[in-house]
């Protein structure tokens, strides 16, 4: 790879800021998401072999290495599909006692290398010839420079698909594609079109002038300006109950939200109460694969958009504020916040550097994303190690047992009473909406809901 040719590939923005957070060590350099799930067939070591080895190549994401530097526009060098080969790096014989997961938290390496990830197999033994329901578990591995939470999703689908073709002794047919670099590139040339008058800009500069610069938690989080601390994570799974989530559900839907505003409002209305401000700002990831071939590419796709709204009021006022602010948010899905921050460097009233932190929220409901009922077949599961944090990132999912919080956050005191703080707020206001919101008379006059796909931002 350090003889790869630079061909002029761009890195798109938010991989670019990740290569510049390894610089400046705020997030390492070694940010991994884990995608496992369950291949219910027999195991064949030359057949899957030869599928990681199709997947990688057939994925133009993982084709280029680019130096880490405070560029946004960093310098790549790019291998040809065909000289990408993966090898076998270690077996439970070479590492007696040590898991797959040990071996990858400690192996996986850097982005200051080129292959920032890997794919492993577990569980062989039950998957041999003899056995009437065989089944086997694969994990990959990935720097987060190389995927998504929803490339994550393909990458699954892909890999059970392709190893069931090969079991079956056919070709694999997959979806058109398009190669990540062009979602890229276009991108680059987006952003090289804005200008001061462009409408995300104007929109950008209002919403953060409006904020007094990029949200901050409610809480303080027991570091210094510009610390960074190590990271916690923090699982609640179901912590409202599939009943409960259900009755949020159609009280949101009554004040003309759906849940995933409609937690916003919530989140809004528990940060007032604990800082006193009442316009409520938030980052949301979002992610735009809406040109043709990017729906099952692989790639880092998502941006964070703010969305701004007056949390003080009723719940059925501030849900139905999220909801309108959110349908705004999403107009910046194509505008992400770096290159504004360039032309903006010299604009008092947005005070936002490379480097900036802050808090997000994440809302899917995993029951309607497409494949789910396949994904539920074959235990599929997402998750990602805790890395260097100076602000609080949640993700909130609905699925048939409720709703699950988590959070990565700095693993200070400090910060763990805070989280632990808004969390129990934000439950207890869930709890209080399902309970008494339902078929109340104050908001039988709301709009309902337009329809959409239930989700606030993306898997990241």
């Amino acid at each position: 790879m350090r003889r790869a040719p630079d061909l002029g590939i761009d890195a798109s923005y938010i991989q670019a800021d990740h290569l510049r957070s390894g610089i400046d060590g705020e997030a390492c350099t070694r940010r991994l998401v884990f995608t496992t799930f369950t291949i219910h067939d027999h195991f064949d070591v030359d057949l899957i072999a030869s599928v990681f080895n199709e997947f990688v190549r057939s994925h133009e994401s993982f084709h280029t290495a680019f130096d880490m530097s405070g560029d946004m526009r960093p310098a790549g060098r790019t291998l040809r599909p065909e000289q990408v080969s993966l090898a076998v790096a270690a077996t439970s014989t070479d590492w007696p006692g040590l898991t797959v997961k040990d071996h990858l938290m400690t192996h996986v390496p850097g982005l200051e290398e080129w292959a920032a990830f890997e794919f492993a197999v577990t569980g062989i033994e039950h998957a041999r010839e003899d056995v009437e329901t065989p089944h086997f578990e694969v994990i990959i591995a990935a720097d987060h420079m190389f995927t998504d939470g929803v490339s994550q999703a393909v990458s699954f689908f892909e890999i059970v698909s392709r190893y069931s073709a090969a079991r079956d002794g056919v070709e694999f047919v997959g979806v058109p594609v398009r190669p990540y670099p062009e979602f890229c590139a276009e991108q680059r040339a987006g952003a090289e079109a804005l200008t001061l008058e462009h409408a995300a800009v104007q929109q950008w500069r209002e919403v953060i002038g409006r904020a007094g610069g990029m949200p901050k938690f409610p809480l303080p989080l027991g570091l210094g300006p510009g610390e960074a601390a190590a990271g916690r994570i923090l699982v609640h799974s179901s912590f409202v109950d599939s009943e409960t989530a259900s009755l949020f559900a159609t009280a949101a839907k009554q004040a003309g939200a759906n849940t995933g505003s409609a937690l916003l409002a919530l989140l809004g209305q528990v940060h007032y109460e604990l800082s006193g401000e009442g316009l409520f700002t938030m980052l949301v990831p979002r992610a735009d694969r809406s040109a043709s071939g990017d729906a099952m590419a692989v790639g880092w796709y998502v941006t964070l958009v703010p969305v701004q709204f007056d949390a003080r009021g009723s719940f059925e006022e501030v849900a139905a504020a999220a909801h309108a602010a959110m349908q705004v948010a999403r107009q910046l899905e194509r505008v992400p916040v770096f290159p504004v921050i360039d032309l903006l460097a010299d604009d008092p009233s947005f005070p936002v550097d490379h480097g900036f932190a802050a808090p997000m929220l994440s809302y899917v409901d995993v029951a309607r994303v497409p494949g789910a009922e396949l994904a539920r077949r074959h235990d599929f599961s997402v998750y990602a190690n805790a890395t260097p944090s100076r602000e609080v990132f949640m993700w909130i999912n609905r699925d048939e047992a409720g709703l699950d919080f988590n959070a990565t956050h700095p693993d200070t005191e400090t910060a763990g009473r805070a989280v632990d703080t808004v969390f129990r707020s934000l439950r207890e206001k869930i709890i209080d909406v399902a309970t008494w919101n339902v078929g109340s008379p104050l908001i039988g006059s709301q709009l309902s809901v337009s329809a959409q796909t239930e989700t606030v931002g993306t898997l990241l």
